[in-house]
C-alpha cells in the first residue's frame, strides 16, 4: 500500500500542470479567500413593492419592485426580504421565519438600527463555508490519476498480491493529503499574516476542517468508481458539491422553513455547518450530526471498495 502510495506521490509530482494548480493556485485562492470572507460587509437587499415610507439605514438597500418577487427568488437569497402594502397595512414577505419578518418590521421602522442576517455566525462559519464548495469541488477533480490507471495498473493489481481495498485506499490517503494539508496550512497562515480572529479555537477549526475533507474525499472516491469516465465524475460531483454548499448556508442562511431545513439535513455539509455555529454559539455539540457525517463517509469508501472489486475483472 505505501508503495502504491509512493507510486501516485511519483507521478503527480512530475505532473507541473497538477502541481502548479493544486499546490499553488488553489492555495493562493484560498488564502484570498480567507482574508475577504473576513474583511466583506453585508448589505440587506429588501424589496419594496408600492409606496412605502421606509427609515434610511447605511446597512440596508431598498429595491423598488413593480410586484412581489417570485417565491425562488426568496430562496436564493436575491433579496433577503419584501415589504408591501395589505389593507393599509405594511406587510414583511421573506422565507426565514416569523421572527425575522418582526425584526425586519422594526427596522424599516427605525425602532432598531442593525440586524444580524446570519445570526450566530462567526469568522469561522464564514470561512469554512465558502470553502466547503472548493473543497467539495476539489474532492472529486484529484482523482484523475485514478482514472488513468484503469488503462493498465488494474491487471497488475490482478495480478500481483496487492488487494483492491489498498489500492483504493492508497487513492484515498493520497486524495485527502492534497485536500487537507494545503487547507490547514494556507488557512492557518492566512490567519496569522491578516491577523484575524477566530471566532472559535484553532484546534476545533482544524478538527472540523477535516471532517470537511475526509467527507469530500470519501465522496469523490465513491463518485468516480460508479462514473465511466473523469468528466462524467466531475459533472455530477460538481453539482452535488455545489446545490450541497448552497442549501446547507455555506454562503449565507437559505430559509428557516421547517420542511425545507428537514430536507436539507440529509446533506452533510449542512451537518458541519451546524457543528460550527453550535461551537460558535456555545450550545450543545450536534454529535448525532458528527457520527452521520463520519458514517456516511465510511459508507461511501465501503461501497466504493465493494463496486471496483466487483468491476475489476471486466476492465
Amino acid at each position: 500500500m505505501l508503495k502504491l502510495m509512493k507510486l501516485i506521490f511519483y507521478r503527480i509530482s512530475h505532473d507541473k500542470a497538477f502541481l502548479i494548480v493544486y499546490l499553488v493556485l488553489i492555495p493562493i485562492v484560498i488564502g484570498f479567500a480567507v482574508y475577504f470572507t473576513n474583511s466583506m460587509s453585508y448589505q440587506m437587499r429588501i424589496g419594496v413593492v408600492g409606496n412605502i415610507e421606509t427609515v434610511a439605514n447605511a446597512e440596508v438597500q431598498y429595491i423598488s419592485l413593480k410586484e412581489i418577487p417570485e417565491n425562488s427568488q426568496m430562496v436564493l437569497n436575491q433579496y433577503d426580504a419584501v415589504i408591501y402594502q395589505e389593507d393599509q397595512n405594511v406587510k414583511v414577505l421573506s422565507t426565514k421565519g416569523e421572527e425575522y419578518n418582526q425584526a425586519i418590521q422594526l427596522l424599516i421602522n427605525g425602532q432598531i438600527n442593525s440586524l444580524s442576517t446570519d445570526e450566530g455566525r462567526g469568522t469561522a462559519s464564514n470561512i469554512l463555508g465558502f470553502l466547503m464548495m472548493v473543497i467539495s469541488l476539489l474532492g472529486v477533480q484529484i482523482y484523475s490519476y485514478y482514472f488513468d490507471e484503469r488503462k493498465g495498473i488494474n491487471k497488475r493489481i490482478l495480478g500481483t498480491s496487492v488487494h483492491c481495498y489498498q489500492y483504493m485506499m492508497s487513492h484515498f490517503i493520497v486524495v485527502f493529503s492534497f485536500l487537507f494539508v494545503p487547507a490547514v496550512t494556507v488557512i492557518c497562515g492566512a490567519l496569522f499574516v491578516f491577523d484575524i480572529p477566530l471566532s472559535i479555537a484553532l484546534w476545533q477549526f482544524v478538527l472540523t476542517l477535516m471532517l470537511l475533507c475526509f467527507f469530500a474525499t470519501a465522496f469523490g472516491l465513491w463518485i468516480n468508481v460508479l462514473s465511466k469516465t473523469l468528466e462524467e465524475s466531475m459533472m455530477l460531483g460538481n453539482m452535488f458539491a455545489i446545490v450541497g454548499a448552497i442549501v446547507s448556508g455555506g454562503f449565507v442562511q437559505v430559509t428557516n422553513n421547517e420542511i425545507f431545513n428537514a430536507i436539507v439535513q440529509v446533506f452533510p455539509q449542512k451537518q458541519i455547518m451546524s457543528l460550527l455555529l453550535s461551537l460558535e454559539n456555545h450550545t450543545t455539540i450536534p454529535i448525532l450530526g458528527i457520527l452521520y457525517v463520519a458514517v456516511i463517509s465510511i459508507l461511501f469508501i465501503v461501497i466504493a471498495i465493494i463496486v471496483e472489486k466487483k468491476k475489476l475483472p471486466n476492465r
